[in-house]
């Protein structure tokens, strides 16, 4: 967790109900593997319902996730996406993106929000995206990152980027990679504290036209040792989808469910921490 310059002991005492929510918010933050800038997991509730796994798939999330995987988008998107952390309110995360497909390749813009007024962050994402023959895409972005502590403690920001890519090996395999911040910027002086940079490699396979199997490895910079998260998807004449997936450290399994109605996607699902709880997402997505 970063830490950015306190005002005096004697201010925070007197605010003792505010001082002990920011304290449980940092502590949360650091124990579900929170970032400055934005969470680290993938976004979107499709990805949530499969375990989080979002590397080798093509999606409108991965707007945020791995950008390679909106190159082949033909259709002018936008969505929304609300996930509630532990079923606490100031735990949650909000998010928004347009998608616009040009003749150069896909261009888009999100904006993130997690946390509350006496602890959030913010990441505002430019990305563009291009697929270069049928087989190999690759995806670019460039990120500001700000957290803001409550109570006119401050705010620090910074400017990173995101890189993904993604090949077609076979019509049912797909390999995706994606690195977050490789450059590893700072976002407060404090102890010299830098922003963990972030690898995933995973495949998506398409074992039949309607059952989606994907599997993938994290590692952060840092001590914390490699995440593998798996996830399937099953779909009912492409408008009903049901998934499920799990992961090795901490959300465990998850399950989730989605609907298509023409230019309209909704999904829902649920992710079960090992100690903290169920968190509940839900997502729409807009295609014109």
């Amino acid at each position: 967790m970063f830490l950015l310059a306190a005002k005096p002991v004697p201010t925070v005492i007197r605010k003792p109900t505010r001082f002990i929510l920011l304290l449980m918010s940092v502590v949360v933050c650091s124990c579900t593997d929170m970032i400055a800038g934005g969470d680290i997991n993938p976004i979107g509730s499709r990805q949530a319902g499969m375990g989080r796994i979002s590397v080798a798939i093509t999606d409108f999330w991965n707007i945020q996730n791995n950008q390679a995987g909106i190159a082949l988008i033909d259709k002018i998107g936008a969505g929304i996406y609300y996930e509630n952390r532990f079923l606490v309110n100031q735990l949650s995360t909000k998010s928004i993106a347009v998608i616009v497909p040009t003749k150069i390749g896909v261009l888009g813009v999100s904006f993130n929000h997690f946390g509350y007024k006496l602890y959030n962050d913010i990441k505002i994402g430019l990305v563009y995206a291009r697929s270069f023959g049928q087989f190999f895409r690759i995806g670019l972005q460039l990120d500001y990152l700000q957290t803001t502590l409550g109570d006119n403690y401050g705010s620090k920001s910074n400017v990173t980027f995101e890189l993904g890519v993604q090949s077609d090996v076979t019509k049912t395999l797909t390999i995706g990679a994606w690195v977050y911040n490789p450059i590893q910027v700072k976002l407060a002086d404090y102890n010299n504290e830098k922003i963990p940079a972030i690898f995933r490699l995973g495949l998506a396979w398409h074992v039949m036209d309607n059952f989606l199997v994907s599997v993938e490895a994290e590692k952060s910079t840092g001590i914390r040792p490699i995440l593998v998260r798996g996830g399937l998807e099953y779909s009912i004449k492409e408008m009903f989808f049901i998934r499920g997936g799990f992961s090795t450290r901490q959300e465990i399994f998850s399950m989730g469910f989605g609907f298509n109605f023409k230019f309209l996607k909704f999904d829902i699902s649920a992710m079960m921490h090992e100690s903290l709880g169920f968190s509940p997402q839900a997502s729409m997505i807009f295609q014109f």
